[in-house]
């Protein structure tokens, strides 16, 4: 007191919520505050979370109850004081994301969302929120996270269909539902979501928003998330105490039942607005983060001796009129395991995610550890490698020749010098594969077919990123939807790939792709591929790029720019950083 004779300290009041999830895993929980502080008004505080989040708490008073402290504040100093103890605080939307390094991405097939997955053991959803101001700015920011485990995760792909094939219910059709992943961890099965119900609906009003700060640009599409079915879903998931599986119900004593989880609002997102009426976007907070917007699991696939490595999906192309063109399997998902000294582990397995059943096995390409996979664009081609150097490239037959409807029909032995840490086809060139390697060197193939049916895997060049230290091993390529065309009447087009490295360093090259036909014998050669782009220091990863991801242009407006001469693409980065980049780059569409 004024007095000296001193006194208890109270609490006046509380902000966050420190427990988390009673038994919850660290990614349902915020593991406590490591630090807070006030801002020079006393009317915010900054809270930091263990897992690096950092929090936002303002006052809630009203226009006249500002007035009426600011008055007292001039009157008395101890009014501040008493301000603070008859103030509510409501939680902002915080700044979020993995803090431990994120190992594998995938975005929505229609490029709505990214999911990121990390050794957190949590899978995060990110999208592209406007702000509130008057310009057509986004942002990407954490808006759900569809798992919490209790392992390490390893791997994710998206095996949903577009959104135009999403079905009424489940379990009929030929198409596979859309908003449906597959994630791998450090166990032996791999487990199947479903978004439910109150997820699509936030997507849905971020995408009107979206539409209603860039116009047309970003018009809405026929079955777009808002609008694909949702009768069959969920309203939303549950994390069981000490569970690893997301439930489609709730336990009455379980804990994550009892949260409703409030949204908390925020002026500093733009609003979006139905049937011309302004609808106020609401965002959740951290603590729904790891409760509220979760998505049910519906299946395990059951069949690996060890813990997953890598996984990759082929969705099958549809026509004009809906139909299934390859098959009447809509997605086939690739898994690979760790193999320990043992060849039979070294096996591919392939998928029905739909069913949940495993379709086949694929063996004999590999001794050891199989780090990397890619179907091509046709589902014609799996290529793989790893550890033992080897890329194999599995060829699809007839079923009645194959349970597995695959089979090894080409393979390249000691294809780089060092481990091989990625391999992409190229979408525009189903028959062109890139690979990467500990070795330093980007790898450009082609697969060839004879008139037996047999393959040829020809290596058509090799070269290494920019880098001023010697060899920089080269851990993640990616190509883009797009080729760019050759100047100076050349019949050569360019690939667009993306190059990832050991010292995060994250580059874009134009590497030429001839057509079959294409003989060197009647030029200069082969043309050496071009730099398009090299991500600045201070913009990229500081440790090992894990992964890169060009996102698809069918839900959203990159492509050509009106001029025609201009590229619009986006790239997605991941990193052993704990970092997720992404890039908006505008590149020219003739070499």
């Amino acid at each position: 007191g004024n007095g000296g004779g001193g006194g208890v300290w109270v609490p006046i009041s509380r902000v966050g919520s420190a427990g988390g999830i009673l038994g919850g895993s660290i990614g349902a929980s915020l593991m406590g505050f490591v630090d807070a502080v006030f801002s020079p008004e006393a009317d915010r505080i900054v809270g930091h979370g263990y897992g690096g989040s950092v929090h936002f708490w303002t006052q809630d008073r009203s226009r006249e109850e500002n007035a009426m402290v600011a008055a007292k504040r001039e009157a008395a100093d101890g009014m501040e004081a008493d301000a603070l103890v008859t103030a509510r605080w409501v939680a902002d939307p915080c700044i979020t994301g993995h803090f431990r390094p994120v190992v594998d991405m995938a975005w929505d097939p229609d490029g709505e969302y990214l999911l990121t997955t990390s050794s957190d053991q949590t899978t995060r959803l990110w999208s592209e929120v406007p702000t509130a101001s008057e310009t057509t700015e986004c942002r990407w920011i954490e808006v759900g996270r569809p798992q919490v485990h209790g392992y390490d995760m390893t791997s994710i792909v998206c095996v949903g269909g577009n959104s135009n094939d999403d079905n009424s219910d489940n379990t009929e059709g030929g198409g596979e539902p859309c908003h449906r992943f597959v994630s791998g961890a450090d166990e032996k099965m791999l487990r199947v979501f479903d978004a439910p119900a109150s997820t699509l609906r936030m997507l849905g009003s971020i995408h009107q928003s979206r539409i209603f700060v860039k116009g047309s640009a970003d018009s809405p599409k026929d079955g777009s998330a808002e609008n694909s079915s949702t009768s069959w879903r969920v309203e939303r998931a549950f994390l069981p105490s000490l569970g690893l599986s997301n439930k489609a119900t709730a336990d009455v004593d379980q804990e994550s039942s009892k949260y409703a989880g409030p949204t908390n609002n925020s002026d500093e997102f733009a609003d979006t607005v139905e049937d011309g009426k302004s609808v106020e976007l609401k965002l959740p907070s951290e603590r729904d983060l790891g409760v509220t917007t979760l998505w049910p699991e519906t299946a395990k696939l059951f069949g690996h001796e060890s813990e997953l490595v890598c996984l990759d999906a082929y969705r099958a192309q549809q026509s004009s009129s809906g139909s299934v063109t390859e098959g009447s399997r809509t997605t086939l998902v690739a898994s690979s395991c760790k193999a320990r000294n043992d060849v039979a582990s070294a096996a591919i397995r392939l998928w029905d995610s739909k069913k949940g059943t495993c379709v086949g096995i694929l063996k004999g390409g590999h001794r050891s550890t199989v780090s990397t996979m890619s179907f091509s664009l046709d589902g014609k081609y799996l290529a793989s490698s790893g550890k033992d150097r080897r890329i194999c490239i599995w060829k699809r037959v007839n079923t009645d020749v194959s349970e597995s409807g695959y089979e090894l029909s080409a393979a390249v032995d000691s294809a780089h010098k060092r481990i091989v840490w990625s391999v992409h086809f190229c979408p525009k060139a189903p028959d062109i594969l890139a690979s990467g390697s500990r070795d330093g060197l980007v790898k450009l193939w082609r697969i060839s077919e004879g008139a037996d049916g047999s393959l040829e895997t020809k290596e058509l060049l090799r070269f290494e990123p920019m880098s001023k230290a010697g060899k920089n091993p080269v851990t993640a390529v990616a190509f883009a939807d797009d080729l760019l065309k050759g100047s100076n009447g050349s019949d050569i087009d360019y690939g667009i790939l993306s190059i990832g490295t050991e010292s995060g360093r994250v580059e874009v090259w134009a590497v030429p792709i001839p057509s079959d036909t294409y003989s060197s014998s009647d030029s200069k050669g082969i043309p050496k591929p071009v730099l398009l782009r090299a991500i600045p220091f201070n913009d990229g990863h500081f440790d090992t790029v894990k992964k890169l991801s060009w996102r698809p242009r069918t839900g959203h407006a990159n492509g050509l720019n009106n001029d025609g001469r201009l590229v619009d693409l986006t790239l997605a980065s991941c990193g052993q950083d704990n970092g997720v980049r992404i890039f908006n780059l505008v590149i020219r569409n003739t070499i």
